[in-house]
């Protein structure tokens, strides 16, 4: 197998919030009344494939905010930061299920 060690570098745009029931089954989505989820976390590489470091931008709804984390540095985000980034993988949460949602 060949293994690439570079990075595309391409911003992809997604959501920080989106309805699922345009991409599920009728009747899988009629069993559930809610297919709206949030963006939870957004993990991201900078480096070559073999190397270079992992940070994540982490949503803390009970306090609203957005956060960046590196290891043992953590600082607040703006939202407006999230989508700029270049994301590795994106962690959705179902609205329902959030911590906003429960109001807890």
């Amino acid at each position: 197998a060949v293994v690439s060690t570079q990075s595309t570098g391409t911003i992809v745009n997604f959501p920080i919030s989106f309805d699922m029931a345009e991409f599920i089954d009728t009747a899988v989505a009629d069993k559930y009344s809610n297919t709206e989820y949030n963006l939870l976390s957004n993990i991201c590489h900078d480096g070559t494939p073999t190397t270079g470091t992992y940070s994540t931008h982490l949503h803390l709804a009970s306090a609203g905010q957005w956060f960046d984390v590196q290891d043992l540095h953590v600082t607040k985000l703006q939202p407006q930061m999230i989508t700029l980034s270049e994301s590795y993988i994106q962690i959705y949460e179902r609205a329902d299920l959030s911590v906003d949602s429960k109001g807890t």
